[in-house]
């Protein structure tokens, strides 16, 4: 029998080695997740925090130097217009010469007809904010008819909201001219002798409950020095600081979900106004940030009833909001240069493509190019997907 030749043994031998070699060697797939570009609601927000704070507050304060008595209310009792909250026994007051009897006077006559301009500037602000109501009512009738346009009944409601809030600021001028001219009269009945003043009861200027005490014991006070503060803690709105960056994004009347971190449902709430003076203030990180602040407007008769005056939220802002829009995953965008892309799915190889952006979202991205419904593309690509890049993935990935 004929010995088997060993040379074609070798040479088979070394191509299965080469073979072995190359498949070894051969870039293998990368396992990727995708997903699919599809159209959907978009909103762009931001979180901040916000306290509450008493739409109208007013603080009763000492109009004079003098002891005060030990105050009997306490927070939370209801109080009405006209009713004592507190009693002030004035310190003896000198004799005044001719000169400085004449300036009490003239504080007192001073006093009266600014709180007459008050008083009128009331009826002004209720007569604004008759007008402004039945203007806003009227343009809701046509806008149910589709005969006016959505922008004319959102400038009537700032229109309104803004009658409203003028409304509460004139009030509260009114209460505060009152005060002053309270003070003055008694300031010129008590000056005249060296006896012991009469008392001054401080009387609640508005309906509503005793918010907070600054002072209750008996103790002496000196002119200006706040002792309680009434409000409604029904009438509540909600108060942010907002960096300015973020504040210019937010168009007027634009929506806010308010949640406490409780077990009820957040609430929604609109932006009434941004202040127009921005603040320095310094983070936590020790970095200097302007921001401005934000004022909330609570929906009426839905504010939970465990909510009071300077309470905790979280704020969401939502500065824009598409219900229709064609959108990517964020987790999908990378950085090519100076433009943003996404690994898209070409068979099974990704490819890189530059796209444009709108919006962008915490999750979704609008495109405003580049792809069209239904493209695929990778998210969470790694460092070592390359254009052209094989890939494999599940077929029920979304």
């Amino acid at each position: 029998m004929a010995p088997v030749p060993r040379r074609p043994m070798f040479w088979l031998l070394a191509v299965a080695t080469l073979a072995i070699a190359g498949w070894g060697l051969w870039p293998r797939a990368q396992e990727v997740e995708i997903a699919t570009v599809d159209r959907g609601p978009l909103e762009v927000v931001f979180t901040e925090e916000a306290r509450t704070r008493l739409v109208d507050r007013w603080t009763i304060s000492a109009p004079t130097a003098g002891l005060l008595e030990r105050i009997s209310v306490e927070p939370g009792d209801a109080v009405t217009r006209g009713q004592v909250l507190a009693r002030l026994h004035p310190a003896t007051t000198p004799l005044l010469d001719a000169g400085a009897e004449a300036q009490a006077r003239a504080q007192l006559s001073s006093a009266q007809q600014a709180e007459r301009a008050a008083a009128a500037a009331v009826d002004a602000a209720r007569a604004s904010v008759d007008a402004a109501g039945a203007e806003f009512a009227r343009l809701q009738a046509l806008a149910g008819d589709r005969l006016v346009a959505a922008s004319s009944v959102d400038a009537a409601r700032e229109r309104d909201t803004a009658a409203r809030t003028g409304l509460r600021a004139a009030i509260a001028r009114e209460a505060s001219a009152r005060a002053d001219r309270q003070a003055a009269a008694a300031l010129l009945a008590n000056a005249g002798h060296d006896s012991p003043a009469a008392p001054l009861d401080l009387r609640a200027p508005v309906d509503g409950r005793v918010i907070r005490l600054h002072q209750q014991s008996e103790v002496p006070v000196q002119p200006g020095q706040p002792l309680l503060d009434i409000g409604n803690p029904d009438a509540l709105e909600a108060v942010s600081e907002l960096l300015t960056t973020e504040a210019m994004r937010l168009p007027p009347g634009a929506p806010v979900q308010l949640d406490a971190g409780d077990a009820a449902a957040p609430l929604t709430a609109t932006l009434e106004r941004v202040e127009p003076g921005a603040f320095t203030k310094v983070s936590a990180l020790g970095v200097e940030e302007q921001r401005v602040l934000a004022v909330i407007t609570l929906p009426e008769g839905m504010v939970p009833p465990t909510w009071g005056d300077g309470f905790r939220l979280d704020a969401r802002f939502i500065a824009w909001r598409g219900d229709y829009v064609l959108r990517v995953p964020t987790a999908a965008l990378v950085r090519d240069g100076d433009a943003w892309a996404v690994f898209a799915i070409d068979g099974r190889r990704a490819r890189l493509r530059r796209i444009r952006l709108g919006h962008m979202g915490e999750t979704m991205a609008e495109v405003a190019g580049g792809l069209g419904g239904g493209d695929r593309v990778v998210v969470y690509p790694g460092e070592t997907l390359k254009d052209g890049s094989r890939v494999t993935y599940p077929s029920d990935s979304r």
